[in-house]
C-alpha cells in the first residue's frame, strides 16, 4: 500500500521556532492571515502530542515523520480542507466530537444554543429532549452529558451524520437515540412528546454560497448549509408547525440557531400563533441576532 509522504521545502532546522515558521510559511498562499497563528498552533501540539510548554520544557525537536505529518496537513489547508476534518475531530462543550465531509463542523455559535438550553432547563432535568438536524449529534450529546438523567433522541436526514453521531455520542459515553427522519416530509420519533426541541437547521440560502469560503460551502455537507432561496423559513416552518401539533408539551422549550438576517422573521413566525406564550431573539457572542427560543402556551 501507497503511504503517502509530504514534500519539502523543509525547514532549515527541527527546533519550535523554525519549525512554526516554516509551517506557517506553507500556508501563506491559500489561508488567511489571521487563521494562519492558531492553525499552526494546532496543528504543532496535534502532531507532537505535546503542549507548547511540554515541547518548550523538553527542547523538542521534530523528527522528520512529523515534519512530513505537517507537510501532509499543509498541502491539504492549500486545498481548501478544513483543519477539523483533516485532524479528524474538533471540542463541543467540552467534549471531543469526531467530524468528516459527512457532517457540518460545529460552530461556536451552536455552543451558544446549547448554554441557553442548559441556562433555561433545570439542573435536574430529567425529560425528553429532541434535536433536529443532529449532524454531528454534538447538540444532543453536549445536552446528554449535561444533563444525565435527561432522555436524549436525535434526527438527521443523512445516514452518514446518523452514522457519525452514533460513534460520538458511544465514544462520549452517552446514550442517545438516533433516527434517520426527514423532518420536512415525516414527524421525528412518530407520536412521541418532547419536553424540549432543539434545533440548528439549514438555514443559508444558496444565493449565499459564493460569498462563503471554499472551505464551507465547497467541503461541508450542503445538505447541512443551505436552503432554497425562495423559503429560507422552510425548516422553521415545519419544526413551528410540529411542535404547535403535538410534537412539544405544554409549556415545553424550543430553541433553534437562525441565519442572523431572517431571526427576526422566525420570531415574527412564532408570534403570529398564539400558541406560544414567550419568544425570544438572543444574540450571540458577536451581538448578532443569532437564536430563537420560545416556550409553548400552557393550555
Amino acid at each position: 500500500m501507497r503511504v503517502e509522504r509530504g514534500k519539502g521545502p523543509w525547514p532549515k532546522s527541527n527546533d519550535e521556532v523554525s519549525v512554526k515558521l516554516w509551517f506557517i510559511s506553507r500556508l501563506e498562499s491559500g489561508v488567511e492571515i489571521d487563521e494562519r497563528e492558531p492553525i499552526a498552533r494546532l496543528c504543532l501540539e496535534n502532531v507532537s502530542g505535546k503542549s507548547k510548554g511540554e515541547r518548550l520544557m523538553d527542547d523538542y525537536k521534530y523528527p522528520e515523520s512529523v515534519l512530513e505529518k505537517l507537510s501532509i496537513i499543509a498541502g491539504k489547508l492549500l486545498e481548501h480542507e478544513p483543519i477539523q476534518y483533516i485532524l479528524g475531530s474538533t471540542f463541543f462543550d467540552g467534549l471531543e466530537v469526531k467530524v468528516d465531509s459527512r457532517v457540518l463542523i460545529p460552530r461556536p455559535e451552536t455552543e451558544e444554543l446549547v448554554m441557553h438550553v442548559a441556562t433555561i432547563l433545570k439542573p435536574d432535568f430529567t425529560g425528553h429532549l429532541l434535536d433536529i438536524g443532529t449532524g454531528s449529534g454534538c447538540i444532543a450529546i453536549a445536552l446528554k452529558h449535561r444533563f444525565k438523567g435527561s432522555r436524549v433522541y436525535a434526527a438527521d436526514v443523512s445516514e452518514g451524520a446518523i452514522e457519525a453521531a452514533i460513534i460520538n455520542a458511544e465514544d462520549n459515553n452517552c446514550k442517545v437515540s438516533f433516527v434517520c427522519s426527514n423532518v420536512l416530509s415525516e414527524r421525528p420519533y412518530n407520536d412521541m412528546v418532547f419536553d424540549a426541541v432543539v434545533s440548528n437547521p439549514p438555514y443559508i440560502p444558496f444565493n449565499e454560497a459564493k460569498s462563503l469560503s471554499d472551505r464551507v460551502h465547497l467541503k461541508e455537507p450542503s445538505v447541512a448549509l443551505f436552503v432554497d432561496d425562495s423559503d429560507p423559513l422552510i425548516f422553521y416552518k415545519r419544526i413551528i408547525y410540529l411542535c404547535e401539533w403535538g410534537m412539544l408539551m405544554d409549556g415545553g422549550l424550543l430553541a433553534m440557531e437562525c441565519h442572523t438576517d431572517y431571526a427576526s422573521s422566525v420570531e415574527r413566525l412564532l408570534n403570529k400563533s398564539e400558541r406560544w406564550g414567550m419568544v425570544d431573539v438572543v444574540n450571540d457572542l458577536q451581538g448578532l441576532p443569532r437564536h430563537v427560543i420560545a416556550r409553548l402556551e400552557l393550555s
